[in-house]
């Protein structure tokens, strides 16, 4: 299993969206940036006229600092930039063996298919957690030496995170970024274990890749939609949700291990109908 998972951490270190992701993150950051400072100076700067309902978030340009635009860049980041890197990984990992005819050879190797599968569902977490650290390194550095850090303000508004005012102390929400990460690979993988059963599924791993995100994409947005307000529940773009709930001033601890392991179902059942397809495959035709 050691030798596989060397293997696999091999053609993930080689592969062209590995280096995309990071690049494209980068990328990301550096638009965030442009927007965050230059919508900042227009709300606080001089003459800047604020509407009344905003006037007690943007009032004082210590709410604009290093942590309030991690903050902001993460949560944009999270809903449908970042799955996307983590589908493309997961979505190739087995169909893309067997477009490229590699999938037969592997598995004439001395291993199982259930070890096969495992390895390589352990590399899209991998790269998921890896893509959560370096984006949450990325902003908390480029925020402290370009905005400098105060104290989390929260204010009901986009980011839907809290219905009243509250704040997060400057060292505790450092914290709160750092267990962001962990919390945001846990719901991250879920849809990466969507793309891996249509990986198992498919042998085209365009199709699976394309099919995970237009059911991601579709449930996200008709989750947004009031007309579906009670569809809402059943959706798992919506427990996927609970991974912010660490950034709000009191977590509520029982609706995040409730949705957390809802979550964590998602996984291990998406993985256990993946390996029972992906043990019975034909990869003789």
């Amino acid at each position: 299993m050691l030798t596989q998972l060397k293997i696999e951490f091999f053609k993930l270190r080689r592969s062209r969206s590995f280096h995309l992701s990071f690049i494209a993150l980068l990328g990301f950051v550096a638009l965030m940036l442009w927007g965050f400072y230059t919508y900042a100076e227009h709300k606080t700067g001089a003459g800047a006229r604020t509407p009344l309902q905003f006037r007690h978030t943007y009032e004082s340009k210590t709410y604009f600092n290093g942590l309030t635009f991690a903050l902001y860049s993460l949560v944009f980041s999270f809903s449908l930039l970042i799955p996307v890197f983590v589908v493309m990984t997961a979505g190739g990992q087995i169909a893309g063996e067997a477009r490229a005819g590699t999938l037969r050879t592997m598995l004439l190797r001395p291993v199982s298919r259930i070890q096969v599968f495992l390895s390589k569902f352990a590399m899209v977490a991998l790269h998921t957690y890896l893509l959560m650290a370096f984006f949450v390194a990325l902003n908390l550095l480029v925020g402290y030496f370009l905005m400098g850090y105060d104290n989390l303000e929260l204010y009901p508004g986009p980011l839907n995170l809290v219905d009243e005012p509250g704040r997060i102390m400057q060292d505790d929400a450092v914290w709160r970024f750092v267990y962001a990460t962990f919390t945001g690979t846990w719901a991250l993988l879920v849809v990466g274990a969507v793309a891996m059963f249509f990986s198992v599924l498919f042998d085209s791993p365009a199709m699976a890749i394309v099919t995970t995100l237009a059911i991601y994409i579709m449930l996200y947005i008709i989750g947004r939609i009031e007309f579906f307000e009670d569809l809402r529940p059943y959706f798992f773009t919506t427990d996927m949700d609970f991974w912010r709930d660490v950034l709000k001033p009191v977590p509520p601890w029982h609706s995040f291990l409730h949705y957390g392991s809802i979550c964590g179902a998602y996984i291990f059942g998406l993985l256990l109908a993946a390996m029972a397809i992906f043990d019975r495959k034909d990869i003789l035709t």
